[in-house]
């Protein structure tokens, strides 16, 4: 009887300790670079907190950052990495829609980075800071462009109405600026505030990287690309664009300054600070300002398309809409390291990131440690046409005829033998295209490619030379 009774007491315990072992294994977060969750698509709740009031998470709300052992990662410690800042530019307008998937992937590989808006808060355990805080106390106070500054600082992005938040992706505005936008209007007046602030921050570092909320940028290519420059030389690198004679980097394509460059031109700042506010106020583009200030701080610029891309990766032009290799220019996109793309929404930018930790984890250690833009295109680009896409739009845009069905446009593809890939459109309208292209989400459109004809494409392209970087 008491040896009956011991082992119930053995069985009981035995048990008792299992499932405490179960609930703390439950209780562990674990985070997948492969989950196939979309942090960017939730609605976020307005969440307005002062730096007096900074939020304290629940350990497991919680997300890792770079370096936490239990959460290591394939861009993790790349070499360089520590060597480099990357800035992240958004605003109240956009705040929502682009920012929080940065937050679950690609800043969970960047040992060093800084995060600018209009308006300083705490979101999600990241401490946001005012880009605007430098610009003369004068201005914030009175100058119309920053009649949002002040509401938002008031009420916090509450104070924005319907009307002021950011446009869909594709809106033609873009390329000019959404000038009309209060958040446009104020986004000028950032960027060299927001480069001093950075210097402040970080004056010690390598290398300073500025992108957009909707920029995405190959971590590992762009380690590799800095490891070809001297950072003790002055080096302002960016998509090339010019107003009125005003060369400068575009902002959204991302660019890249050296410690040299930046000391200089924060130098600039200082004492031109009176002159340069009085020309952003009569100017609309704030990546000109800059590059107006590189360029009288004694700052060359290095012209750096097609390693950086002023567009979506799914509407990079690698040929001739009659499906002609590109010609005409001396520098072929196909053959060149990419670094950069832009206008990319939050689904993208995490389709992107887990592809690049797919690729940094199965790449050969004999590679070159980067992608050219053929390599992209193979292994990013072709395997996402493998399937029908709806509301889609390929930018299909020739021959244009009435069909009745989705299969009825595939077959008068399939029957033109230069026709890469087609889409429906709503009334019945099949466009077919020689030119490949991925294209972009966009309501009522279905879209369909010829793979194998992409591959055909992809094998019979004109050799590269060793192309290098620039």
């Amino acid at each position: 009887m008491g040896l009956t009774r011991r082992r119930g007491v053995q069985q009981r315990t035995i048990i008792i300790a299992v499932c405490v072992l179960v609930f703390l294994f439950w209780q562990t977060p674990i985070l997948s670079y492969c989950t196939n969750s979309n942090p960017g698509s939730s609605e976020e709740s307005p969440n307005y907190i002062s730096d007096e009031k900074a939020p304290v998470l629940p350990a497991e709300e919680k997300i890792p950052r770079y370096g936490d052992a239990k959460y290591e990662l394939p861009c993790s410690r790349l070499p360089g990495a520590n060597d480099t800042v990357m800035i992240i530019k958004t605003g109240s307008t956009e705040f929502t829609d682009k920012l929080p998937v940065h937050l679950t992937t690609t800043t969970l590989c960047y040992p060093n980075y800084l995060i600018f808006s209009d308006h300083e808060e705490h979101y999600q355990g990241q401490h946001i800071i005012d880009a605007l805080q430098d610009v003369s106390p004068d201005l914030r106070a009175s100058h119309p462009d920053f009649e949002l500054y002040r509401r938002i600082n008031e009420r916090g992005r509450a104070a924005l109405a319907a009307e002021e938040l950011n446009r869909v992706p594709g809106d033609p505005s873009a390329w000019t600026g959404h000038t009309d936008n209060p958040g446009w209007k104020l986004d000028k007046w950032k960027f060299l505030p927001m480069v001093n602030r950075t210097y402040q921050e970080y004056p010690d570092k390598k290398w300073y990287v500025f992108v957009e909320a909707d920029t995405y940028i190959l971590w590992a290519s762009l380690l590799q690309w800095l490891k070809t420059m001297d950072h003790n030389e002055p080096h302002y690198h960016g998509n090339q664009m010019a107003i009125s004679g005003d060369l400068f980097a575009h902002g959204g394509s991302g660019f890249i300054v050296s410690q040299k460059a930046m000391k200089m031109v924060v130098d600039h700042f200082y004492e031109h600070k009176e002159d340069i506010e009085r020309f952003t106020d009569i100017h609309w583009a704030g990546d000109c300002v800059l590059g107006k200030a590189y360029r009288e701080s004694g700052v060359p610029f290095t012209f750096s398309w097609p390693v950086l891309q002023t567009d979506h990766p799914g509407l990079i032009p690698y040929v001739e809409p009659d499906g002609q290799v590109v010609s005409g220019i001396k520098k072929r996109p196909w053959c060149f390291p990419t670094v950069s793309y832009h206008h990319v929404d939050a689904p993208v930018v995490e389709d992107l990131w887990k592809f690049e930790q797919q690729w940094i984890s199965t790449r050969d250690e004999n590679d070159t440690g980067f992608l050219r833009h053929h390599d992209f295109f193979a292994q990013y680009t072709i395997p996402r046409m493998v399937t029908p896409k709806t509301d889609w739009d390929n930018a299909s845009d020739q021959h244009e005829t009435p069909v009745e069905t989705f299969e009825d446009c595939r077959q008068l593809c399939e029957k033109d033998t230069g026709c890469k890939q087609y889409s429906l459109r709503e009334g019945g309208v099949c466009r077919m295209s020689y030119a490949p292209m991925l294209g972009t989400k966009a309501d009522g459109v279905r879209s369909g490619w010829m793979v194998d004809r992409m591959w055909s494409l992809h094998d019979n392209m004109p050799g590269c030379t060793d192309e290098g970087w620039l």
